[in-house]
C-alpha cells in the first residue's frame, strides 16, 4: 500500500472511501476481455474512488452529499458492468456492495 497521507487525514479515516479503494485496486486488475467493457468497468470504478475522495473534502454538507451522490451513481454503474463480467471474483461484488450501502448512508 503507497501512504502517502497519514493515517489521521479525513480519507484515511473514512471507512467508505478505504472500501472504495480497495474496490477500485481489484477492478483494474481484474481481466475483462471485451476492450470496452473493460474501460468502462475501469472508468467508473475509479470515478467511485475519486468522487468519495472529492467529497471527503468538501466542507459544506451539500457539497459532500452532491460528491456522495455521484459517487453512488457510478458505483450503480460499475455494479451493472460487473453483472456482464464472467467468472468475476466474489470478492469484488462485496466491496461494491459495501460501497453502495455506505455511499447510500452518506447521501442521507
Amino acid at each position: 500500500m503507497n501512504q502517502l497521507l497519514p493515517a489521521t487525514h479525513s480519507l484515511e479515516r473514512l471507512d467508505c472511501y478505504r472500501v472504495a479503494r480497495d474496490f477500485a485496486r481489484l477492478a483494474q486488475r481484474l481481466p475483462i476481455a471485451n476492450a470496452v467493457l473493460r474501460d468502462q468497468f475501469r472508468r467508473a470504478s475509479l470515478s467511485v474512488l475519486t468522487n468519495v475522495a472529492e467529497g471527503a473534502g468538501r466542507v459544506a454538507k451539500a457539497d459532500k452529499r452532491r460528491c456522495y451522490a455521484i459517487a453512488r451513481g457510478e458505483a450503480c454503474e460499475s455494479a451493472a458492468l460487473l453483472d456482464l463480467v464472467d467468472d468475476a471474483p466474489a470478492e469484488i461484488g462485496k466491496l461494491l456492495s459495501r460501497v453502495i450501502a455506505m455511499l447510500t448512508a452518506l447521501v442521507r
